[in-house]
């Protein structure tokens, strides 16, 4: 039957193993191997045994025969199987180590029969078919027969040999090489490479290789690391026991030694050779101090010849010995030929780490998508444990064998505590409520967790510490875990997710593995926690559209209340808005309402059982009334709950009776009834309940006394409608007889502000006209002085003279011309501004406007006051040009604002000279000389406007003041000087113009008014 290539595989390594341990004394080994059904035959006459401990005895007693010194050269081998059996039959030159040589014995057939048990493949059958009789008993080799044998055979054979030995060593290497490759093959996990160089050590001892120890060197450059393998073989009863150990270290390829590496590396030699002297092999042994510490066979003193260190490189570093000796050039080469072979294999085992980081990504996201069907699936908040719980199940599945639960904590920051959702297999699901503080544990918990929200919290809990945890735990509700008192240290590790934190608590320290798989589930939850609070929110929202119509149909019940005794319909209402809501322990819905008397109240309530009641009670009938109701009746936020039991409740069954009301049957099969009560200001609303209200219910019942407050005030409203009806009527007629006289007072003060405005311009009108008629005034008196003179010369004949005079008189009768025409050009000005104000704006030269009315409100003032005396500075910028407005308005609003700049400087001026009077007061004096009276106006074109700013360097205006300098009939003039309608007037006009008015003001330097009129 074909033998499939494992089996081949599995069955070889066996034999092999077993051959070994036959060839090198290995008895340990050699047994091993053996079925408890084993039977032998062996080559010479004595060697016939029929079980397995007379075989192994025999071996005990000739081993050292064949250790060290026997060989199988010219090596056949035969493979088949029949049935469960496999047959090996071995074909070999058998040599045996005479003295210092070498010496052929004979040609062997060995036939192997060996059957599969649950240890593996085992030999039931062993048949050497040669029989030798060149022993005597008790031996396995004749030597002595055979000497003399091999004397005459040894020039024949002599040159054989030399081909025979270096086909056979080829033969050797490659078989070697094959079972290192065999080796790499059987490799199923990236972490079976340790067997795997395990095989190679061995493999190299088995060619004469004798090293100390083999060794790997791994650097990752992306990694920033290297790391270092070392296997050799300790002797443990006979047996060889191969060990190996592998660290990791940072990569800094500027160390010597390493840089010396990275040179070999990259000279392209395969072997190098590097011997360590006696006095550096402490020093040698010391790099290998955390690989190869503590190990017997690696102390200095037992190398005191030196040793040497052999690289031989590949693609991924290199694979190394340490021996006693240097190599040969055979050995270099077979050194460099596991070397690759390695390079094949480390290939392998990094496809296999790829292989496997990929089902374990694979495995991941699974466990991943779990939790987030979970997630998906929730309808209410309560299944925050059903994620809980797929956590703990999966981290499970991952391997967190050691876990203890699975935590999700959800922060309530308006009252500084948390719900804490766990979940354990031993100890089922649990949700609990934790204050923020109180516990040390916890308070480092949430101070890390809020820090942001991508925080870590991890704390190792020991001894006192986890003592204290148990406390907490028991203090707060939960099941007492028996595993906390079985252990001597418990970790919490949490994920914080914006609102709390997610994550476990474990039986030890997590790797950084697991610490990046549980922040990819925080990750996923971070979904769930926003689908936990849309979820939240919706339900919210729901709960409250549903409390929201509630409240809406008592409203309603309420607007249609028409007499008191529809007080039942309200309560009826609220009975049954109340079970909809959930109320279900509900006994009935209650109103009662204050009599004038002060010591009776009228008693409305209903429920479907006992339908409505209205019942006349007294504060006397029972004393629990008077602590329940009358004591919060007349407040507006007041609030009463009392629980009834036992004979309280006959009590109150015996009330019931006396003022006529049915008895109630619910109440004879209640341990309990609870009073809910809260106070509208001339009474109370609530329920009577099986049962006490949680504190959400109490808020619902709550905005119902609220709404009811509204119900109410109607009730009071409809029994006084008719009285207050008459006294609004005769309000609104008081009312608007005052509106009439303000109306007018209001026109009034307007027209005062108009004509003060009139009086300002009409005395500037006036100055400017008194100008130009001086000058014809006195230039038609000079005129006709000269005409007088000029007829004396006529007369005397001196025409000469006459016509000089001629000429003196034309030039001032231009001059009276002159004159008289800017006389005219003013009189049309000003009556250009006195019309009415065009519907339309008209283009208008701002800075002629501006001008005019700086001149105009000047010499205004001075003809008020004519000791008044100011700065004028004008800074008109001419490309503003022409802009359409109302020119009578603006020229009113200009005005308006040139005559306040004036009122401010010539107030700081007669309050400075007021000052500076003080003879005892040299700074006000000094002040005085300071301080000029300054009004500025400057035109500006901006980008989209036309500013126009007047400023001056008076007072400025109040910061307690400035927001109503707009406001209409607001002034800081004396009383008598101002209406306070010119800034409110102003602003308006401007407002009309589109534009803005704005205001820039210091305190004691002065104010800005600033116009910007769109362009």
């Amino acid at each position: 039957m074909r033998v499939d290539k494992k089996t081949e595989t599995e069955v070889f390594q066996v034999y092999d193993e077993w051959l070994h341990s036959y060839l090198n004394g290995d008895v340990a080994t050699y047994d091993s191997f053996f079925d408890d059904e084993y039977h032998f035959i062996g080559s010479t006459n004595n060697e016939e045994f029929l079980d397995r401990k007379s075989t192994t005895d025999f071996f005990k007693l000739t081993a050292e025969q064949l250790d060290g010194k026997s060989e199988v050269r010219n090596e056949t081998k035969v493979l088949e199987q029949f049935g469960p059996l496999i047959f090996i039959t071995h074909l070999f030159d058998a040599w045996f180590l005479n003295g210092e040589e070498w010496v052929f014995y004979n040609r062997f057939r060995f036939t192997n029969a060996l059957q599969k048990n649950k240890e593996g493949w085992r030999f039931i059958y062993q048949h050497y078919s040669v029989p030798d009789g060149k022993t005597e008993e008790g031996e396995t080799i004749g030597y002595d027969k055979i000497s003399a044998e091999n004397l005459q055979l040894r020039e024949a054979i002599k040159k054989r040999t030399v081909e025979l030995e270096t086909k056979n060593h080829e033969l050797e290497i490659e078989a070697a090489l094959e079972r290192t490759r065999t080796q790499s093959m059987l490799m199923q996990h990236s972490s079976q490479l340790d067997k795997t160089s395990k095989v190679f050590h061995e493999q190299l001892h088995l060619l004469g290789i004798d090293s100390e120890f083999s060794y790997l060197w791994l650097p990752d450059e992306k990694k920033s690391n290297h790391s270092f393998w070392a296997t050799w073989f300790e002797k443990r009863k006979g047996k060889r026991v191969y060990n190996n150990k592998s660290v990791i270290y940072p990569l800094d390829k500027k160390e010597p030694a390493i840089a010396e590496c990275y040179v070999a590396w990259e000279s392209g030699e395969p072997v190098h050779i590097n011997p360590v002297p006696p006095n550096d092999v402490s020093a040698y042994f010391d790099t290998w101090k955390e690989l190869l510490g503590g190990i017997k066979k690696f102390k200095p003193e037992l190398y005191p010849d030196g040793l040497y260190y052999i690289d031989s490189y590949m693609s991924y570093g290199c694979f190394g010995i340490m021996i006693k000796r240097t190599l040969t050039e055979d050995e270099k080469v077979i050194l460099s030929r596991f070397s690759k072979e390695f390079e094949r294999t480390y290939t392998r085992f990094l496809d296999l780490q790829k292989a496997e980081a990929q089902t374990r990504e694979a495995k991941i996201e699974a466990s991943l998508e779990k939790v987030r069907n979970v997630a998906l699936t929730l309808k209410k908040s309560d299944d925050m444990l059903d994620i809980a719980q797929v956590l703990y199940e999966q981290l499970l599945e991952l391997g967190f064998t050691k876990i203890r639960n699975a935590i999700i904590d959800i922060h309530n920051e308006d009252n500084e505590t948390f719900l804490d959702y766990d979940y354990s297999h031993d100890m089922s699901s649990a949700v609990t409520l934790f204050s923020f503080y109180g516990d040390p544990v916890i308070e480092q918990q949430i101070k890390k967790v809020k820090s942001s929200n991508d925080a870590f919290f991890e704390i190792e809990l020991k001894g006192k510490e986890l003592e204290e945890l148990i406390e907490t735990r028991l203090r707060n509700g939960e099941k007492d875990d028996p595993r906390l008192r079985q252990i001597e240290q418990l970790t919490y590790n949490l994920y914080s997710f914006g609102n709390g934190a997610i994550g476990i608590s474990n039986f030890g320290i997590l790797d950084d593995d697991q610490k990046k798989i549980l922040k990819r589930f925080r990750n996923v939850f971070t979904f769930a926690y926003q689908r936990y609070t849309d979820l939240a929110n919706a339900e919210a929202q729901a709960r409250e559209a549903k409390i929201e119509a509630s409240l809406e149909k008592v409203r309603n019940v309420a607007l249609g209340m028409k007499q008191s005794d529809h007080l039942l319909d309200i309560v009826k209402a609220l009975y049954e808005q109340l079970l909809e809501l959930g109320f279900n322990d509900i006994r009935n819905a209650i109103i009662d309402v204050n009599n004038e008397d002060e010591e009776t109240f009228m008693d409305y309530d209903y429920s479907h059982e006992m339908g409505g009641t209205i019942t006349l009670m007294s504060y006397n009938d029972d004393p629990t009334l008077e602590e329940q109701l009358q004591v919060i009746a007349t407040t507006t936020d007041g609030f009463s709950e009392m629980i009834l039991e036992g004979k309280q409740i006959q009590d109150l069954i015996d009330m019931r009776r006396k003022n006529g009301e049915a008895d109630d049957p619910r109440l004879f099969n209640t341990d309990s009834v609870s009073y809910i009560l809260y106070a509208f200001g001339n009474g109370a609303i609530g329920i009577s309940n099986f049962g006490a209200l949680d504190d959400s219910q109490k808020a619902i019942l709550d905005r119902f006394r609220n709404v009811f407050i509204f119900a109410y005030q109607r009730f009071t409203d409809l029994s006084q409608s008719e009285a207050q009806a008459a006294a609004l009527l005769a309000e609104k007629q008081r009312l608007e007889v005052t509106l009439s006289d303000l109306q007018a007072t209001q026109k009034q003060l307007i027209q005062s502000e108009k004509m003060a405005s009139l009086g300002e311009l009409t005395a500037g009108i006036a100055h400017e006209i008194q100008n130009p008629l001086n000058f014809v005034n006195n230039f038609s008196e000079v005129s006709n002085e000269l005409m007088d003179e000029m007829n004396e010369e006529i007369e005397k004949g001196d025409m000469e003279e006459a016509k000089l005079i001629a000429n003196d008189i034309k030039q001032n009768l231009e001059k009276i011309t002159h004159h008289g025409k800017r006389a005219d050009a003013i009189v049309k000005g000003m009556l250009q501004h006195s019309r009415k104000s065009s519907a339309e704006k008209e283009p208008a030269d701002i800075n002629k406007l501006a001008d005019e009315y700086l001149r105009l409100a000047y010499h205004g003032l001075r003809a008020k006051d004519k000791s008044f005396n100011a700065t004028l500075n004008t800074e008109f910028d001419e490309s503003v040009g022409l802009v359409k407005v109302f020119p009578q308005d603006l020229g009113r609003v200009i005005l308006n604002l040139i005559t306040n700049a004036f009122y401010a400087v010539n107030e700081k001026n007669n309050v400075t000279l007021s000052l500076s009077k003080d003879q005892n007061n040299a700074s006000t004096s000094h002040a005085r000389q300071d301080y000029k009276p300054t009004v500025s106006v400057v035109t500006r074109k901006l980008k989209d406007t036309v500013e126009i700013s007047v400023k001056d360097n008076g007072n400025g205006i109040p910061k307690q003041v400035l927001d109503k300098i707009f406001q209409p009939f607001f002034t800081t003039k004396p009383t008598g000087e101002g209406t306070g309608l010119g800034l409110s007037m102003s602003y308006d006009i401007i407002k009309a113009h589109d534009g803005e008015l704005k205001v820039t003001t210091k305190e004691g330097e002065g104010t800005e008014f600033s116009i910007h009129l769109p362009y």
